[in-house]
């Protein structure tokens, strides 16, 4: 399905971007309410947790088939195009409440490996990675420098969520499982360090969920023009708040910041992630009045 178009507008004003009402405008599918109302906890079996236990032990990666109905994705996805049609960056996604339920929904499989006390890191993204050979998603790149895991116990832990098919032709993510990474003399710094061989392809379907320790050697590859669809795809990162946080301030899953706190979360971004993307005039100005 191609992405959707909208009727292009004059840009907002600093004061339209500081106004609740504008984004609801904006997306009036989704929610953007002062108190957002606690979500279900999905259900995962006893073997659906096992299967993904040994596979984040053994690769370093976990992956689950589409957890999440045609509804909830086509809602979640026309969000983001509807941002990306107004030249907003997707990032802009986590304003409304629905994103950060979406994730909170999956504290069983959260707890499971981060324990009850895990917590959210202000570090997030949202893609829009277009059909085109200039287009790609993140380089090579570990989300942390260090080990991720102690022990038995796992550190922190990302979670990658397409909300469109991800593919070969559109930039799905590539990894370096950990079994292959344990044959080499050392740990991989860079694509030079790689044997072609050992890096897998995980294709996805919208509505998948995907994870990994946070030092697993991992990128989402470049687009073609021969993409049928843009791939769209949202992250966020969490820790077992046993440890000491490895960002500030750590977040509650279940209870998502206010409408300005989140604002100033996502303009926060594009100061650590400035490789991917940048904001308008507008929104630079918006990020130096809520710094």
């Amino acid at each position: 399905m191609p992405t959707s178009t909208f009727p292009s507008a004059t840009a907002p004003s600093t004061s339209d971007l500081l106004a609740p009402d504008f984004w609801r405008r904006l997306n009036p599918q989704l929610s953007l309410s002062a108190d957002p109302p606690a979500v279900a906890a999905r259900r995962f079996t006893p073997d659906q947790l096992d299967q993904v236990s040994r596979q984040l032990e053994e690769e370093g990666y976990l992956f689950l088939p589409p957890l999440l109905s045609a509804k909830e994705i086509a809602r979640l996805r026309l969000g983001v195009e509807r941002l990306v049609a107004r030249d907003f960056p997707p990032a802009f996604a986590y304003l409304y409440d629905d994103y950060w339920q979406l994730f909170a929904s999956l504290s069983p499989l959260l707890a499971r490996f981060l324990g009850d006390r895990f917590r959210l890191l202000p570090n997030f993204w949202a893609w829009h990675v277009a059909p085109g050979e200039e287009n790609s998603g993140w380089p090579p790149h570990r989300d942390y420098q260090g080990q991720s895991k102690v022990g038995e116990f796992l550190i922190s832990l990302s979670l990658w969520i397409p909300l469109s098919p991800a593919t070969p032709e559109n930039g799905c993510i590539y990894v370096l499982p950990l079994s292959r990474e344990a044959h080499y003399d050392r740990p991989v710094e860079g694509p030079a360090d790689l044997d072609l061989q050992d890096i897998r392809a995980l294709p996805a379907q919208a509505g998948s969920v995907l994870g990994w320790r946070q030092d697993l050697f991992h990128w989402g590859a470049r687009s073609t023009r021969r993409a049928s669809q843009p791939r769209i795809s949202l992250s966020l990162e969490f820790q077992n708040a046993a440890f000491d946080p490895l960002a500030t301030p750590l977040l509650q899953a279940d209870q998502p910041p206010g409408f300005t706190e989140r604002l100033a979360l996502i303009l926060a971004q594009f100061d650590k992630y400035r490789h991917m993307e940048r904001l308008t005039p507008a929104q630079q100005t918006l990020r130096d009045l809520l710094r």
